[in-house]
């Protein structure tokens, strides 16, 4: 066993291994006309598309969609014919639904996001708790407060999530009469304990995330490489007080913005991220709400240029898939509607205009998309037992298990991210590593009592954990 000097202490593990799951195959394609709703499907490869393949009931005339474990979960939401429930749809059986279940009268479900096979969350609009159901059986398992996060209506509007590892971050709009009157926040969820975590317990009652921009209305990005999640903020409607803002998961804390609507021209309205040189948003015309598709650069925050367009509030959802390409759901009111597919090599239509019936709305691709992190590639890597004591006032200590010999760098952060001490970096062998940190900065000054984060990292991921420093 060796013993090196580290940072940490507490309660939060966050594990983002780098896996690339199986190849996509098929769009889902949520279709509307406002009135009815209907779903399609796209072969990736040929592009054929199947169009109403759903067996009744029919989806909500506005749902959303999320793929999870070979079945389609549809979220339908207040405003509908069928709506405040979730849909579960099985396309090996004619895409025939399984089950159906209520997540409560005029509770307005935003967002669907998984744990286990028997464990989910339902983030609702409408109400301040957040479900946990089973998603097998359509039980509600529990109930989590958002309360202490509520605005002046005494709800948080709860809206998209993401699963990265232990931890589930929802968004939290916080609006009044659907207007931006506080700052917007993301929870952040402990999924092991079933609890809202206490992202500084240094300042007194529960924090969140604190958002830069307010009304954050697209779903989470994730980029990989740095570790980071972005979602867009449109603020006010007709005003260019948001933009495309980045989160570091594991520090809890926003890093701003990656890019201003003012940058955009425009609303924002949906982003799919493709990396920081060049990567897509639907914005639209602050005066005319005509809305176009436009890429953008998180490195030299500008828009790069305007790739589709529509004289209306016609485009309503882009997601890139496994191959290279960018699915734009355009549902025009005035001209040809359907999907337009496009080179994210080039930015150059290579297919469509695509019918699907109803105009579409939304297309998700049978990959996983509200849960980032698939821990066993980690797990069988790194280990972390510790730390101890938690809250530290001398020293705080732990146990890293390496499977293999592994290249390690151990840093401490302090609670705005700045670097305050770095503590391994170097091959490290299997088995147990002891840590210590004797709660001293790079240069041997004793750290003030705050809370601190210790990430360790290896090729397969990162584990980052949370230290509070006592007198």
């Amino acid at each position: 066993m060796s013993t090196r000097l580290l940072t940490i202490v507490s309660l939060s593990l966050a594990l983002v291994p780098a896996v690339s799951g199986a190849a996509e195959t098929k769009g889902f394609v949520l279709t509307t006309d406002f009135s009815t709703g209907e779903l399609s499907v796209v072969d990736l490869s040929t592009r054929e598309v199947r169009v109403d393949v759903a067996q009744p009931p029919v989806p909500s005339s506005d749902a959303r969609i999320r793929w999870h474990g070979g079945l389609i979960y549809l979220v339908n939401r207040t405003g509908s014919q069928s709506a405040n429930n979730i849909q579960v749809i099985d396309p090996t059986q004619g895409y025939r639904t399984v089950r159906q279940f209520s997540t409560g009268s005029g509770s307005n479900p935003s967002d669907i996001a998984f744990a286990s096979p028997g464990k989910a969350y339902v983030s609702l609009f409408g109400s301040p708790n957040l479900l946990v159901v089973n998603p097998m059986t359509g039980g509600t398992i529990k109930t989590i407060s958002l309360s202490a996060f509520a605005d002046a209506d005494g709800n948080p509007e709860a809206d998209r999530m993401v699963r990265i590892g232990r931890w589930l971050y929802v968004s939290l709009e916080r609006l009044v009469n659907f207007a931006p009157t506080e700052t917007s926040l993301v929870a952040v969820i402990d999924t092991q304990a079933d609890t809202v975590l206490d992202v500084d317990p240094s300042r007194p009652g529960k924090q969140a995330i604190v958002l830069t921009g307010r009304n954050p209305v697209t779903p989470f990005e994730f980029d990989r490489p740095t570790s980071r999640l972005l979602i867009g903020c449109v603020g006010h409607y007709g005003a260019l007080d948001g933009g495309i803002e980045i989160l570091d998961p594991f520090t809890f804390r926003s890093l701003g913005y990656a890019i201003t609507e003012a940058a955009l021209s425009g609303d924002v309205g949906d982003v799919a991220w493709n990396g920081p040189g060049h990567s897509y948003a639907i914005v639209s015309d602050v005066s005319t709400f005509r809305t176009r598709l436009v890429s953008w650069s998180a490195v030299t925050h500008t828009r790069l240029a305007v790739i589709d367009t529509t004289t209306d509030f016609g485009l309503a959802d882009c997601a890139l898939n496994d191959r290279g390409e960018l699915y734009l759901c355009k549902n025009s009111l005035s001209g040809t509607t359907g999907l337009r597919v496009f080179s994210t090599a080039t930015d150059q239509l290579i297919a469509g205009t695509l019918g699907t019936g109803l105009p579409p709305f939304q297309i998700a691709f049978d990959a996983e998309n509200t849960d980032i992190a698939a821990v066993p590639s980690l797990e069988t890597t790194l280990t972390i037992e510790g730390p101890f004591p938690n809250p530290a006032r001398d020293h705080v200590r732990l146990s890293l298990a390496l499977a293999r010999t592994d290249l390690v760098h151990v840093d401490i952060f302090d609670i705005a991210g700045r670097r305050v001490r770095a503590l391994v970096h170097e091959a490290l062998g299997p088995g147990a590593n002891e840590i210590v940190w004797d709660l001293r900065d790079s240069s041997r000054r004793r750290v003030k009592p705050a809370v601190y984060w210790v990430r360790a990292n290896v090729e397969a991921g990162s584990i980052v954990r949370r230290i509070v420093v006592e007198h």
